[in-house]
């Protein structure tokens, strides 16, 4: 279990690196498109490419967040309940999220699909759109496979007590 804990952290970590490179990517882009909207003419498709780094971003962050625990979670009042507890409903909770963000996985794949075969491309630069969706399924499969990981400890939490 610790080499999968291992290598779980350190594809997440790096995923939100890229996503690092991306909020800059960002950044750059827009600032280089205003800037060349006032002395001469915009960046065509700055829309199209924001866009998808965006989605890329959010998923390839959302997992490195749930390590390290910086998503919102609801310690006031169940940290005051034992330890078996709190197990209990974590493993509730991580079930639900499981099953959730497995769905959404499941369908973002099939999405993908489908937008292949149907050659979905954006308005303006024409880019595809399926290998952003697979990117996305990709982070949030990232993100089961931490939100599994928690559900393990929080099961033996509850086991032991």
């Amino acid at each position: 279990m610790a080499f999968f804990e291992k290598a779980v952290a350190l594809v997440s970590k790096n995923l939100d690196r890229i996503a690092q490179i991306g909020v800059m990517a960002m950044v750059l882009l827009a600032v280089t498109n205003i800037l060349m909207r006032t002395f001469w003419k915009a960046i065509m498709g700055t829309y199209d490419y924001i866009e998808f780094i965006g989605a890329i971003l959010v998923s390839f962050a959302v997992a490195y967040c749930a390590l390290q625990k910086g998503n919102i979670q609801v310690d006031l009042v169940v940290a005051r309940f034992p330890r078996r507890v709190q197990g209990i409903i974590g493993s509730i909770t991580g079930v639900v999220s499981l099953g959730f963000f497995v769905i959404v996985v499941w369908q973002s794949l099939i999405f993908a699909g489908d937008m292949r075969q149907m050659g979905e491309t954006s308005m303006t630069m024409l880019l595809p759109f399926y290998p952003y969706v697979y990117g996305l399924a990709f982070g949030i499969g990232l993100l089961c496979l931490v939100i599994l990981i928690d559900l393990v400890k929080d099961v033996n939490k509850a086991v032991k007590g």
